[in-house]
């Protein structure tokens, strides 16, 4: 199966993530895509420059279990992440919710269903955000030091884990040295 042949298999409906919880399709081995720790896609160990066809991508992700595929009608492709698949690229205040936005311009509040929780990645804790149907994203650097920043100014500090308020709940973003 070739990238285009699986691109042609995606139908893009603007804002909205096609039902890849509904198919069925069988598993296509063979293939490799891999997203790495700065948000990149490689396939068969080539990087895909083409920004439009991994935002395509992006919205036919789906979790099972503990691996990420993309998946059409047709067919259901292993993608590997170092992290996660989308990229947290920058944040603002919607009233009194964080609105994380992502590599791909998808944005969404962090809320009791899309939370953040601190994971241990090479010997480091590290934040990770549930983006949608149990996908989840990570922080690029400048906007983790942003966070991090409005954070401390908030000085919202819990047994030396650095937390950020979204609505009325508190989310960990980071450890205290």
């Amino acid at each position: 199966m070739s990238i285009s042949k699986i691109a042609n298999n995606i139908k893009s409906n603007g804002n909205t993530f096609p039902p890849v919880h509904k198919w069925n399709p069988d598993l296509c081995e063979g293939q490799e895509f891999f997203i790495d720790r700065e948000g990149e896609w490689f396939y068969n160990n080539s990087p895909i420059k083409n920004y439009r066809l991994t935002k395509l991508f992006s919205t036919v992700l789906r979790k099972d279990y503990d691996s990420y595929y993309l998946v059409t009608p047709h067919e259901k492709v292993p993608v590997k992440t170092a992290i996660a698949p989308y990229v947290i690229t920058d944040f603002n205040f919607k009233d009194e919710y964080l609105e994380l936005v992502t590599n791909f311009e998808y944005s969404f509040l962090i809320n009791e269903v899309n939370s953040i929780k601190l994971i241990n990645f090479e010997d480091t804790l590290i934040p990770l955000v549930h983006v949608r149907d149990n996908i989840k994203g990570f922080f690029n650097r400048s906007t983790y030091y942003n966070l991090i920043n409005l954070a401390l100014e908030k000085n919202n500090i819990v047994d030396d884990i650095l937390y950020i308020n979204s609505g009325n709940k508190s989310y960990p973003v980071g450890k205290i040295a």
